[in-house]
């Protein structure tokens, strides 16, 4: 039996992944989150064989929790259930530890069978997905930073407060602060004053 926890903020995806695994054999649901802090406290308490994790999270993002959990629950395996890819972002997952990478909108039986490969060990993932992650490993530690993000750094280092980058951007303070996860993760810092420090010393800002 394997033991899965699922985490994702959306009502209907979390519902729909419960369902699934309702239905197919050999599973066993420990715990659902919604946030990055109820995401590490289900991890530590519970120890799921495997976490089904989505990136775009409240709390810091899903970058920053990956960490996190494999810390709290060293032997649960991450696959991560995003709507999202790009090089910059399947990178930065598997670097921060994610063990698989499956699109939303992927079949039930290929989550399925991503979960039970990942559970035993084994690392599956889409070749399209597994390409970017190779493109990502091979840049420039400075290239992994995407524009977007650059725009999150350079206003994040003028002081201001997710929700004034979100109205400068146009976008909303849910994305702000993925964003800002995001770049935290990849720099290796631990808060966003650190994060700005080192992008001043590598030269991104």
């Amino acid at each position: 039996m394997i033991r899965i926890a699922v985490v994702d903020d959306h009502p209907i995806v979390l519902d729909g992944i419960v369902a699934m695994l309702a239905d197919a054999a050999g599973f066993l649901l420990c715990g659902t989150a919604a946030n990055v802090a109820d995401a590490v406290a289900l991890a530590g308490r519970e120890r799921p064989d495997v976490m089904v994790l989505d990136l775009e999270l409240p709390g810091g993002g899903g970058i920053a929790a990956i960490g996190a959990i494999k810390r709290g629950s060293p032997q649960t395996r991450i696959v991560i259930f995003s709507a999202y890819a790009g090089e910059e972002r399947v990178g930065a997952a598997l670097a921060a530890g994610a063990d698989s990478y499956v699109l939303k909108g992927t079949a039930s039986d290929e989550l399925l069978a991503t979960i039970r490969a990942v559970a035993g060990g084994q690392t599956r993932m889409d070749p399209a997905i597994a390409a970017q992650a190779v493109a990502a490993l091979r840049a420039p530690r400075q290239d992994r930073i995407t524009g977007r993000e650059r725009e999150v750094l350079a206003l994040l280092a003028e002081g201001l407060p997710s929700k004034a980058i979100a109205e400068r951007l146009g976008i909303t303070e849910r994305t702000v602060k993925f964003h800002v996860g995001e770049i935290i993760a990849r720099l290796g810092a631990v808060n966003r004053a650190q994060a700005v420090a080192i992008a001043r010393q590598r030269g991104l800002l």
